[in-house]
C-alpha cells in the first residue's frame, strides 16, 4: 500500500514539473525534472510513511518504532536540503551591491550580527525566493530586477526577521517536541485504547502536519511585522509582497481548506495584517495590491 502511494506522488510530481517546463517556461532538462521529483518525494510523503510505520510499532513497544520516527526526521532534512539544491540554491557570497549595502545597515538598526550576504542565481527553473539562514540571508539574483527603494528594503527586513527571532532553530524544537508527544501518545493507545487507534492514526500523520504548517505561517506574520516596523513603510511591504507574488505567479488567495496545508499565509492575509501595523485603510491596501500585481498606478 505505502508503495503505491509512493509511487502515486512521483507520477504527479514528474507531470507537474513537465507541465511547469511547457506553462511556466522552466528550463528544467529531463534530468532536472527527475531530481526534483526525487526530492520532493523523500520530503514530505516517504518521511511521513515512515512516521505512520513508526507510530504503528509503537503500539507494538518494538524498537523499530525509534528507528523509522529517527530515518523520517533524516529523510527530512535531507529532501529539503536536497530540493533546494535542484531547485538551483547555489549560495553565492557578494561584497558589493545595493542589496549587500541595506543588509549590513538594516541589520545594524536590528542589532544583528549579521556575517554575510548571499546572491543565489535564478537558474533553469526561473527561482525567486529570498532565505534567512543562521547570521545570513540571501536573496535571489533577480530581486533588483523588480524591487528598488524600501520595497527591497522589506523583503531584507523580513528575512532579518526571521534571523533575529531564530525561526529556523525554534521550528526543529517544535517539530521534535510535536512528534515526541505524539509518540507518548500513541504508547498511551497502546494501552487498552485500542479502539481509538484508527481515529490517533488519523491525528498522528495530519496533526504534527498543520501544526507546523500552522507555525511555519505564524513565523512569516511575525517576519512580516519586523520589516514592516523597521521601515516604517508597511504600503511598501505590501506592494513588495504583491510582487513577488506576480513575479513568482502565485496565486494571492487560497481556500481556507488550502492554506491550512500552505507555510506562507495567502498575499490577502499577509496585506491585511501589514496594514493593520500602519493602520492603512482597506482602499489603500487594495490600492497597493492591485498596484502591484498588475505594474498600473491606481488614483488614490
Amino acid at each position: 500500500m505505502w508503495s503505491a502511494l509512493v509511487v502515486g506522488v512521483v507520477i504527479v510530481l514528474l507531470a507537474c514539473y513537465a507541465l511547469d517546463r511547457i506553462f511556466l517556461e522552466h528550463k528544467w532538462a529531463l534530468g532536472d525534472v527527475v531530481r526534483l521529483a526525487f526530492w520532493r518525494t523523500l520530503s514530505p510523503t516517504v518521511a511521513l510513511v515512515l512516521v505512520a510505520i513508526g507510530f504503528d510499532a509503537l503500539y507494538d513497544h518494538s524498537l523499530a518504532a525509534v528507528l523509522c520516527l529517527i530515518a523520517a526526521a533524516i529523510l527530512a532534512r535531507t529532501g529539503d536540503i536536497g530540493l533546494r539544491f535542484a531547485e538551483g540554491m547555489k549560495l553565492q557570497v557578494v561584497k558589493s551591491g545595493a542589496a549587500y549595502k541595506r543588509a549590513f545597515v538594516l541589520a545594524k538598526g536590528m542589532g544583528i550580527p549579521l556575517k554575510r550576504v548571499y546572491v543565489v542565481p535564478t537558474g533553469r527553473g526561473h527561482l525567486t525566493n529570498a532565505y534567512g539562514l543562521s547570521n545570513s540571508i540571501a536573496l535571489t539574483d533577480n530581486y533588483g530586477k523588480f524591487l528598488h527603494g524600501p520595497l527591497l528594503d522589506f523583503v531584507i527586513g523580513h528575512e532579518l526577521g526571521h534571523v533575529k527571532a531564530r525561526h529556523g532553530h525554534r521550528r526543529l524544537v517544535i517539530v521534535g517536541t510535536i512528534y515526541a508527544f505524539v509518540g507518548i501518545l500513541a504508547i498511551v493507545v497502546s494501552y487498552g485504547l485500542t479502539a481509538l487507534r484508527p481515529l490517533f492514526d488519523i491525528v498522528a500523520i495530519l496533526g504534527p502536519v498543520l501544526a507546523i504548517r500552522y507555525v511555519s505561517r505564524r513565523d512569516e506574520y511575525e517576519a512580516d511585522r519586523v520589516a514592516a516596523e523597521l521601515t516604517q513603510d508597511p504600503e511598501a511591504g505590501i506592494k513588495a509582497l504583491a510582487s513577488l507574488y506576480r513575479i513568482t505567479e502565485t496565486p494571492a488567495n487560497f481556500s481556507w481548506a488550502e492554506e491550512l496545508f500552505m507555510t506562507h499565509p495567502s498575499l490577502e492575509h499577509r496585506a491585511r495584517a501589514i496594514g493593520e501595523i500602519g493602520n492603512l485603510a482597506g482602499e489603500r491596501i487594495t490600492n497597493a495590491v492591485a498596484e502591484a500585481a498588475t505594474g498600473e498606478v491606481i488614483p488614490h
